[in-house]
């Protein structure tokens, strides 16, 4: 614009001068035609100069003013990057099969299918639910093939449960979306553990019918390692993976085997099983046996 703005200067200032000579006694006398018709001239571009000149100096408001949204966008990004824990590294992890257990978490119908009382609402949402569903199912079916013992936790509700008052009626004993997605449909002997009839019934460590089965349950396997995954993260997941590092276990959680209800939720709980817990955060494709 500068450039422009100088173009148009030294052009009035060129046409003025031949202007002035024109007039001048030294040089032959122009028509009065060609005079006005200059004069004509230096008006067009005085005019264009002074637009370019208020063009410039509007440009270089938003200039000011794009820099100033640009410096306060930017601390604002500062100040909340504080405030999101960082994301945290999937590493690789060897397991003794015969010392660890899965646990899969609450992959139940309601909670998974499109149309489910808890579940996504949306084909995209089903779709990612199917994808994390399918990294288990290949999880489970190496973890079936090294021998480990593969324990279910199940949301096991009753109509009047006092989690409604909480969250909508969901996995009700008798009804299909009580039931695991058919893809790990528990075989037999695998452990089923039920959870429910507390006024949360998120930790399996607490809210199962029977006292302590979780606890006992691992007892009795002999295991030291167990590997978490499920839904969701935030919640159900989450409350599992505490209580086994809590007691002790070796925890691994494979991010890529669990989901959350959003991204956010999934971040905050990886961080705290690694910070708070000590837990091995991987990827399912990252587990290796010894």
């Amino acid at each position: 614009m500068m450039k422009k703005i100088a173009t148009l200067v030294i052009t009035i200032a060129t046409v003025m001068a031949l202007c002035a000579s024109l007039g001048g006694g030294c040089a032959p006398k122009a028509k009065p035609s060609e005079v006005e018709e200059l004069r004509a001239q230096i008006q067009q571009l005085n005019s264009r100069l002074v637009a370019a000149v208020a063009h410039s100096e509007k440009a270089a408001a938003q200039l000011n003013y794009l820099t100033g949204e640009l410096v306060s966008t930017k601390a604002k990004y500062k100040e909340l990057a504080t405030l999101v824990p960082p994301a945290v590294e999937a590493k690789p992890v060897t397991i003794d099969a015969g010392k660890t257990a899965l646990i899969i978490v609450d992959m139940q119908n309601d909670f998974l299918l499109l149309g489910g009382k808890l579940g996504p609402t949306t084909e995209a949402g089903a779709k990612a639910c199917a994808e994390y569903t399918s990294r288990i199912k290949a999880l489970l079916d190496k973890c079936r093939g090294a021998g480990m013992p593969i324990v279910y936790t199940q949301d096991y509700h009753y109509e009047g449960d006092p989690e409604f008052a909480i969250w909508p009626p969901h996995c009700i004993v008798g009804t299909s979306g009580q039931e695991e997605v058919s893809e790990l449909t528990p075989e037999l002997g695998d452990y089923v553990l039920h959870k429910g009839g507390k006024t949360v019934s998120y930790d399996c460590f607490y809210a199962s019918y029977k006292p302590n089965e979780m606890e006992n349950t691992l007892k009795r396997l002999g295991v030291d390692t167990v590997i978490v995954t499920g839904t969701v993260s935030n919640i159900c997941v989450y409350a599992a993976v505490v209580g086994c590092a809590q007691r002790g276990y070796e925890t691994i959680v494979p991010k890529d085997c669990i989901i959350s209800l959003a991204p956010s939720g999934e971040r905050l709980a990886l961080f705290q099983f690694s910070a708070l817990y000590g837990v091995a955060v991987t990827q399912s494709d990252m587990i290796t046996f010894k």
